[in-house]
């Protein structure tokens, strides 16, 4: 991938005769490198016009017009100049996004919120070698100053949690060594245990027979090494994390200390059977779903925690390598990660040489060649290991058979991002900075009809109105317009509407949900009640999967004031699922294509209410259906939901473009 990547630099291509070399130089099959080089959008096979624009399509850029700009711009396409629609690239906040690559450069550029007219300047001047300044992130105003996620905020970025790690890490390793000089070992022997048990056995002399044991025991936290004062040092931490109750912040909410657990089992259940020991941790940084803009902020200005994270996770697990994986998109991100990781090394804490952990653990950044599906873990593993971005099936899970089919931990980078404050303030501080009873903190990307866009670090349990109208958040509906949607997960959460109901989005029997007896108790609502205002829905996973109709609760949210037709972004989303389903699956490919050719001939006008009621609806329902049991990954099973969405909750919308529609289109 890394080769790949370096001959598109070179040729702004992938130049066949540069392709062939590399084939024959690596050993490589040509067909592989075609194979691998035709799945990703980043690189291109056949030589591009001198300046390319590409204008984000997805939700919060179409709400700002981004579809006008294509039509209009495409009048500039020709000669030097490509126009294209591409996938959301992470700027949502200042929509619509445009980016600008010019043959020759490393990365594209990008201008954000801008007008056709302005465009239109900027894409003349490109092809005159005199591109203007883009819109840099760090220019951005963020205040993340008051994030609590950054331990460091008033002090010097020293990794302090690490260096508690390995405190604790050497306290066990100075017990043990005691526990054997007690045990009649000399000098030499214990020395030669101490480095052996810290570069996990990996060493350049030849140990005795009971050296080798006990640094196994050690390792494993067996036989004489059992407890937390020796081979189960790590335990402390673990616990913090679980005291914490963090979660996966990507969308699953796996709890972290499951998976940290399931990996550190995996390396030494490999000892135990003389295996390679070796382990992965791997930040998934490749945010690529519409409405989802939170770690381009966290990579970008607080990349300390996140790679103290990744080395902590090292120490814990005890993996050997790190890698942060990055959307290509984010140049800015990937520089930031790369400076802080050569800062790292020069404190010793990672690296070849990583003279503080008195090991070998490096960390790297991989710059992914791009796609939405890459942010599937397995997807992304298989991306890593220079193959298409295809899901995998499992089991086996990532956590015992991941990269190079050895145990790898791949989590989303706030997970990794909160794990240093977690370790350095207490795992129960951080859980008891929720609110309304709930546990811990998470940042959120909002988008849409908001007045401020932006990326917001709240406690869990905040409602879903203090966020999207409180002075210190988004500060309310856009134009003092009403609330009319909410995608509560970019488009894989589907659209709520202003109030769910008992008949249209509210649990069956929802009086006796406990959830919601709590929430009425707290809310002040009478909890008899058959509707519920979606502002009063609490921001934490569990709240939305006992109360919401699609149990979603991502990162990113986008907000539809009156007046957007949610048919329309209903069809938008399904073209996205088209457009970045990885066809391994024929469900989602073919599944996917039916959902945008109704939803063409939906907007076009072309399907009658008749029709619709007793044709394709229920056909709808069926494919949707199919495409949810049988594929293989979340992309697939998202593919119906932005639909079935609006079916149930904005029948108004939909039946507008039925021809010979009734006032309202069958549920």
């Amino acid at each position: 991938m890394p080769a790949l990547q370096r001959i598109q630099h070179e040729f702004g291509y992938l130049q066949r005769e540069a392709l062939e070399r590399f084939a024959k130089d690596a050993g490589v099959p040509l067909y592989r490198l075609q194979g691998v080089a035709s799945f990703f959008p980043h690189f291109q096979l056949t030589a591009p016009r001198k300046v390319t624009l590409r204008v984000c399509r997805d939700m919060a850029c179409r709400m700002a017009g981004s579809a006008n700009l294509l039509r209009e711009l495409a009048a500039t396409a020709g000669g030097q100049v490509t126009v294209e629609g591409a996938s959301c690239l992470g700027r949502c906040d200042r929509a619509p996004a445009a980016c600008v690559a010019v043959e020759g450069a490393e990365h594209e550029r990008y201008f954000l919120g801008r007008s056709i007219e302005e465009l239109k300047e900027i894409i003349a001047a490109a092809a005159r070698d005199a591109l203007p300044p883009h819109d840099e992130d760090a220019a951005l105003a963020v205040d993340c100053a008051s994030w609590r996620i950054d331990p460091y905020a008033s002090e010097a970025r020293d990794y302090l949690a690490v260096r508690q790690a390995l405190a604790a890490r050497d306290a066990s390793l100075e017990a043990a060594t005691q526990m054997l000089r007690q045990g009649g070992w000399s000098v030499g022997q214990v020395e030669q245990f101490r480095g052996a048990a810290v570069r996990q056995r990996r060493v350049e002399f030849t140990m005795e027979p009971g050296i080798t044991e006990a640094v196994l025991a050690w390792q494993t936290e067996s036989d004489w090494a059992k407890g937390g004062t020796l081979g189960g040092w790590a335990d402390a931490f673990l616990e913090e994390l679980k005291a914490a109750d963090l979660r996966g912040m990507g969308g699953a909410g796996i709890p972290a200390v499951q998976k940290w657990r399931d990996v550190r089992d995996a390396v030494r259940d490999a000892r135990r059977r003389e295996a390679d020991d070796r382990a992965f941790i791997v930040v998934n940084g490749d945010e690529s779903e519409p409405g989802t803009f939170k770690d381009r902020e966290l990579l970008l200005r607080l990349p300390h925690v996140v790679i103290e994270g990744v080395i902590l996770a090292g120490l814990i697990t005890e993996a050997t390598q790190g890698f942060i994986y990055i959307r290509h998109e984010y140049a800015e991100q990937i520089e930031a990660c790369r400076a802080e990781i050569r800062r790292a090394e020069q404190l010793g804490l990672c690296g070849e040489t990583a003279s503080a952990l008195g090991r070998p653990f490096p960390v790297s950044v991989f710059v992914s060649p791009g796609g939405y599906i890459c942010g599937e873990q397995s997807a992304l593993i298989e991306a890593m290991s220079d193959r298409r971005g295809e899901p995998r099936n499992m089991p086996p899970k990532l956590e015992t058979n991941g990269l190079a089919d050895l145990p790898t931990l791949v989590s989303n980078v706030e997970t990794f991002a909160w794990t240093p404050c977690i370790i350095l303030r207490g795992g129960k501080t951080y859980a008891d900075e929720g609110a309304n009873g709930w546990k811990g903190r998470r940042i959120f990307s909002v988008s849409g009809d908001v007045q401020r866009p932006g990326v917001y670090e709240v406690p869990m349990g905040l409602t879903l109105r203090e966020l999207v109208c409180g002075e210190e958040y988004c500060q309310g509906i856009a134009g003092g317009r009403a609330l009319k949607a909410v995608a509560p997960s970019g488009p894989s959460g589907g659209f709520l509407p202003a109030k769910l109901t008992a008949k249209a989005g509210l649990p069956r029997e929802h009086v006796k949900n406990k959830t919601w007896q709590a929430l009425a108790a707290r809310r002040g609502f009478d909890p008899e009640a058959t509707e519920l205002d979606v502002l009063d829905l609490e921001l934490e996973l569990n709240c939305f999967r006992a109360l919401s109709p699609t149990q979603a609760l991502g990162a990113g949210i986008v907000v539809y004031a009156e007046g957007r037709d949610m048919a329309q972004e209903a069809v938008n989303s399904m073209e996205f699922y088209r457009s970045e389903s990885c066809g391994k699956c024929v469900p989602c490919r073919l599944g996917s294509q039916k959902f945008v050719s109704l939803g063409s001939h939906l907007l076009e006008g072309r399907i009658t209410a008749e029709r619709w009621r007793d044709e394709l609806l229920p056909l709808t329902r069926e494919l949707g259906k199919a495409i949810e049991l049988a594929s293989i990954c979340g992309l697939g099973r998202s593919v119906p939901v932005p639909l079935r969405t609006v079916v149930s909750f904005f029948p108004d919308d939909l039946a507008a473009h039925l021809s010979g529609s009734p006032e309202e289109a069958p549920r």
